[in-house]
């Protein structure tokens, strides 16, 4: 997909969520200089998502310019009547072009919001019910700062499918269920005896910069992903999850290995597949296929060869080799909804 495509899809995907980020992004697709800027990120990574980012990152850092006022999270609103977003967005974007070029290039879309975890809580659960093991060994692929790491550390709110998990957790995920079958759901959530992340470019949830991107990848206008994210990071900082930067397929293996043989193996990862090639994902695949020789492998992930939209999270077992796949769920892309649509409540 080239670069003016990859930011008209954005823009229409996004009008629901953000009317600026719809306004600015359908108006890049169209101007050949703030296209050039955005085309410095790497070939695997979205660019309307990263422009938009290393701007927002910005504007955090120092609100000392015009477009501060359209952003929320900087005290600013929009819409404004008075004003036009696409020219100040353009004249922040070529007055800070170097600065951004920087943050483009080096920088990743890690967002990894944690509304997801009302997605992985009923698909841990999913895991723990089949396998009649309540003990889970976690690897996340793609865990940007761990955030989702921690999901047992939150509380779960689905409206009339009930609450479960941490009842004395600062941070509640409310999720609306949609459809007529309701997510499994424990008052107790399987215990977690073995978590540990991997991503390319681990963020430290006490370095600012860092938690100042978590931030960025936000749109300005979404408050509560803003007040949750920050009860998140706090959480965060006083548990750690294990973080291990490099390449899945190096580093996994070792993870792989060092999981407690007591508890159920699940690999698990949110929207992170879109940003590997058909070959990286194949060989993951059969990494986690030649493991399972050894021991039953859970792999939970969305469906690699969805792009945005409504994603499908899914559930694949491997055992000797063999693999078995149950689509579990549909959910919004950072948990607003979930609809689930595997047979499990009857699982004792």
């Amino acid at each position: 997909m080239d670069t003016p495509t990859a930011f008209e899809r954005y823009a229409a995907w996004v009008s629901e969520i953000s009317p600026l980020y719809a306004t600015i992004t359908a108006a890049v697709a169209d101007d050949s200089r703030l296209l050039a800027i955005a085309a410095e990120a790497r070939a695997e990574q979205p660019e309307p998502e990263l422009l938009l980012a290393a701007v927002h990152s910005l504007l955090l850092d120092d609100e000392d310019h015009p477009l501060a006022n359209l952003y929320r999270s900087c005290d600013g609103d929009y819409p404004d009547p008075a004003v036009d977003p696409v020219p100040v967005f353009r004249d922040f974007c070529l007055e800070n072009e170097d600065r951004l070029r920087s943050l483009i290039a080096t920088r990743r879309c890690q967002t990894n919001a944690i509304g997801r975890s009302a997605m992985l809580a009923p698909a841990f659960e999913h895991v723990a019910r089949t396998a009649e093991q309540r003990s889970l060994a976690q690897v996340e692929i793609g865990a940007s700062a761990g955030l989702n790491l921690n999901w047992d550390r939150y509380q779960y709110d689905m409206g009339d499918a009930g609450r479960f998990g941490n009842s004395d957790s600062p941070v509640t995920i409310s999720t609306m269920v949609r459809g007529d079958r309701r997510p499994p759901l424990a008052q107790e959530l399987p215990s977690v005896a073995h978590r540990c992340g991997i991503d390319l470019n681990t963020l430290d949830v006490t370095d600012e910069a860092d938690a100042r991107w978590l931030r960025a990848l936000i749109p300005p206008a979404q408050d509560r992903r803003h007040e949750r994210l920050e009860t998140a990071l706090d959480i965060a900082r006083e548990n750690q999850p294990p973080l291990k930067e490099g390449d899945v397929l190096d580093e996994l293996p070792r993870q792989l290995s060092d999981a407690p043989t007591d508890a159920e193996l699940v690999v698990f990862s949110t929207h992170v597949l879109y940003q590997l090639d058909d070959e990286t994902i194949a060989a993951l695949r059969a990494l986690l296929s030649d493991h399972s020789s050894e021991r039953r492998v859970r792999w939970l992930s969305i469906d690699p060869n969805e792009g945005l939209g409504t994603p499908t999270y899914r559930l694949v077992t491997f055992s000797d080799g063999e693999a078995t796949e149950t689509q579990l769920a549909q959910f919004e892309s950072y948990g607003e909804w979930v609809q689930w649509t595997a047979n499990t409540n009857e699982l004792v």
